[in-house]
């Protein structure tokens, strides 16, 4: 069987992490733009190591949802080359 999450924020941290979001902490709710916190910094994204492992140039494009309190929580510092997006949820072409 194969389960998914319904919430944004525990999707993202689960693809990205391969882990369930209850053992990352991310399990709850999404992430309010107030929040000071994120996927925690112990757990290694695909992108790094799809780009530190495998010398893959890696990209994201879109929403990122899963923590920006801090740089070191952004997209270009989880393994990201370059990023194109938004940091948190409720965006659109239209009034971002």
């Amino acid at each position: 069987n194969y389960y998914t999450q319904s919430l944004c924020t525990p999707s993202r941290a689960a693809l990205l992490t391969g882990i369930y979001p209850f053992r990352t902490g991310m399990q709850h709710s999404v992430l309010q733009p107030n929040d000071v916190y994120g996927l925690p910094l112990e757990y290694t994204l695909l992108s790094e190591d799809l780009r530190n492992k495998g010398g893959y140039d890696t990209y994201h494009f879109g929403k990122w949802h899963i923590g920006y309190f801090n740089e070191a929580y952004t997209p270009n510092y989880r393994g990201f080359n370059n990023s194109y997006g938004y940091y948190n949820g409720m965006q659109s072409f239209y009034n971002h």
